[in-house]
């Protein structure tokens, strides 16, 4: 049986190929973000807006695939034009315009969820650049959006070659003003953190893995380059196989790279549990690592000293992450009141209880919080 619908056996088409990219680096992106939602909620216990907008771009990133899948079925990959069966054009164009918007989301998705993140720790002069940018990113990837939804006049024309009326704008030279957009948008969102890092007093080693894994993004990048040499050869709808292949694996690897930096907890957990499982016998603590929320705010707890985490804003789970002369404020202490009323008949007993947790910088008096 032919992959591709009306064809017959032996049909030369790279749909199995584009098949098997889709379904792999969606796999691995979805992993990636279950991995980083589950140290959210359960390590952490920090789940914030970036979080949710890595799980709508993953959303968006899957359901292009999804599309990409399906149209490879009605043609995409065909080697040959005259392959090509007729009563598949509509299928295949019908396909293509759902998916290109879901593609714009996650594309969108993954910058905005750095951007989010950046706030945690961004203050001053950079916190007001992370603020523009996502702004200018949200406006161009809302254009992007109508412009793909809107090429043709009537709307229907864009999958319907049997309307003969109306018009259509030039897909090719949008393209590619969409393709450059892209990359200087993801150039200057991956390199926005790099003069905070390098200030920052953060640990050596873990200031180079972080500067090298967001060096990464200039793979997506690249991509986006290696999109642009397709967009330019387009001549029929068949020839957008490979540059639907590339888009695929540029939201995937965006979503990939913006998921890794917060799995970070997630290896300290493990490696603490490990070395604590070869020492004594006796049952050790658990390492504490959640922000916990109790009364009117939050508090970072840690099994030791750790400047990873320095702070919390108030009713809210927004840590700060690094300590720096960039602009970061230092918090020395956050201090939590319980306060627990107990009726035993007609005594009335209260216990309060005040947890304190020391951070790096100077000290200060503590009031209780809620006594």
């Amino acid at each position: 049986m032919s992959w591709t619908y009306g064809t017959p056996e032996g049909t030369p088409t790279g749909g199995p190929g584009i098949t098997a990219i889709a379904i792999a680096f969606t796999a691995v992106s979805f992993f990636l973000v279950s991995l980083r939602t589950y140290v959210r909620v359960w390590i952490v216990r920090a789940f914030g807006n970036d979080d949710w907008m890595i799980m709508i771009a993953w959303l968006g990133t899957c359901v292009y695939s999804m599309c990409t899948v399906v149209q490879t079925k009605y043609g995409l990959g065909l080697i040959s034009l005259d392959d090509m069966p007729d009563e598949n054009v509509y299928n295949f164009g019908l396909v293509q315009y759902i998916g290109a918007p879901f593609y714009v989301v996650g594309i969108w998705g993954f910058k905005m969820s750095l951007l989010l993140s950046y706030l945690r720790f961004f203050q001053g002069r950079y916190y007001k650049a992370a603020v523009i940018i996502a702004v200018l990113c949200t406006m161009a990837h809302i254009a992007f959006l109508f412009v793909f939804i809107f090429t043709c006049t009537p709307v229907e024309k864009s999958w319907d070659s049997s309307i003969t009326w109306g018009h259509c704008a030039k897909a090719v030279p949008f393209y590619l003003s969409f393709s450059s957009l892209t990359i200087i948008f993801d150039l200057t969102v991956f390199a926005l953190p790099f003069p905070v890092l390098v200030k920052s007093k953060i640990p050596l080693r873990r200031k180079v893995a972080l500067l090298v894994l967001f060096a990464l993004g200039i793979f997506v990048t690249i991509i986006q380059i290696i999109r642009i040499q397709t967009i330019t050869n387009l001549t029929n709808y068949l020839d957008s196989a490979h540059s639907i292949m590339w888009s695929i694996m540029e939201a995937n690897i965006g979503i990939i790279i913006t998921c890794i930096p917060p799995l970070a907890p997630l290896v300290k957990y493990f490696s603490e549990k490990s070395r604590s499982g070869t020492g004594s016998g006796s049952k050790q603590p658990e390492p504490p690592y959640a922000l916990r929320t109790w009364g009117t705010g939050s508090r970072a707890l840690r099994g030791g000293h750790e400047e990873d985490i320095i702070g919390v804003t108030h009713g809210g789970s927004m840590e700060r992450m690094l300590t720096t002369d960039a602009g970061v404020t230092h918090m020395d202490a956050a201090v939590v009141a319980k306060h627990h009323k107990i009726r035993e008949g007609d005594t009335q007993m209260s216990d309060d209880r005040i947890e304190e947790e020391r951070f790096e910088g100077s000290q200060k008096p503590v009031t209780p919080v809620g006594v």
